[in-house]
């Protein structure tokens, strides 16, 4: 059964029956009515609307000035290049010239660790790091990662840096001639970026790829970059996605100039995403960034009620 307040709007506005059927929820006439009684003040029906159309009428001309509000906030300003706002932007750090480094880096990213944006070092990555790719999943195939294909097409295995029982240690003198052999060919090095249980999780999801890989590994006992108060680390000596990277390139490339080159950068743009990161939040003020859902709730109804005191009283 059709209400007989979508036949009194559609009688007012001069609007089709067929068009009205159409409509399931006559929201848009709603508005449409809410906003000529607001601009115009013509009164003289209000009496025929009984209370839920009056509250519906009154809420629909408030939820118009909220998206009104909205639509005129512009956007927040962004750095072309970096993709952060000003205050956190790392340009200043970041070579003038991407780094060309005989070595490929594949960033395997869990969805979730995409997510932390804020925090997350991979984006650093591909700005100083001229060969550097980023896909993101829950599990990966050989054929589905085009780097990996090329790299078995040249009859290598790619390199995954993954600690594991048959890993080569990069930094072990027991393996300085397979090292040395590593050095002499480009590689492709594949990194898991996610937490620890994360990345766990993706290697024991993707058994094709970790069965063509050689899984590498090195000793260090180097601190992270991230303080404690920002984001912690299961041990002292985990490092973060860019910082293994780093280490990496220092123990696989055949150029020390460029590895130390690539790893002046790429922990430099590290720290001074931290700093900036630091700087801001104790800067900010620490009132809570939203309000709370019961005060907003207030707010909504506080004005849908003057509204509708402006509008049928």
């Amino acid at each position: 059964m059709r209400s007989p307040h979508v036949d009194q709007i559609s009688m007012r506005f001069g609007i089709q029956r067929r068009c009205v059927k159409m409509m399931a929820i006559p929201g848009l006439l709603l508005v449409c009515l809410a906003l000529q009684l607001h601009q115009t003040h013509s009164f003289s029906t209000m009496d025929q609307y009984d209370p839920n159309m009056k509250t519906k009428i009154a809420s629909s001309v408030a939820k118009t000035e909220r998206r009104e509000v909205e639509r005129s906030r512009g956007g927040r300003e962004i750095c072309e290049r970096c993709i952060r706002p000003p205050p956190l932007c790392v340009c200043q750090s970041l070579p003038e010239k991407l780094i060309d480094t005989s070595t490929s880096v594949l960033i395997l990213q869990h969805p979730r660790e995409r997510r932390r944006k804020s925090l997350s070092t991979v984006p650093l990555m591909p700005l100083v790091l001229e060969k550097c790719t980023v896909k993101v999943g829950y599990n990966f195939t050989p054929t589905e990662l085009t780097l990996v294909t090329e790299c078995l097409g040249r009859e290598q295995k790619p390199l995954l840096l993954f600690p594991g029982p048959d890993a080569i240690t990069l930094d072990d003198d027991n393996h300085v001639d397979t090292v040395k052999n590593l050095q002499s060919k480009e590689q492709l090095l594949i990194l898991i970026d996610g937490t620890w249980a994360e990345a766990k999780r993706m290697i024991m999801q993707s058994p094709a790829l970790i069965q063509i890989c050689q899984q590498v590994q090195f000793q260090s006992e180097q601190e992270s970059i991230y303080p404690s108060s920002l984001r912690k680390e299961p041990e002292k000596h985990c490092l973060s996605t860019l910082e293994s990277c780093a280490h990496a390139l220092m123990l696989l490339e055949p150029s020390l100039e460029r590895a130390t080159e690539s790893k002046l950068f790429l922990e430099g743009s590290m720290r001074c995403m931290v700093e900036k990161r630091m700087s801001v939040s104790e800067s900010r003020n620490r009132a809570p960034r939203f309000a709370r859902a019961g005060k907003k709730i207030f707010e909504k109804n506080q004005r849908r009620h003057e509204i509708k005191q402006q509008l049928f009283n």
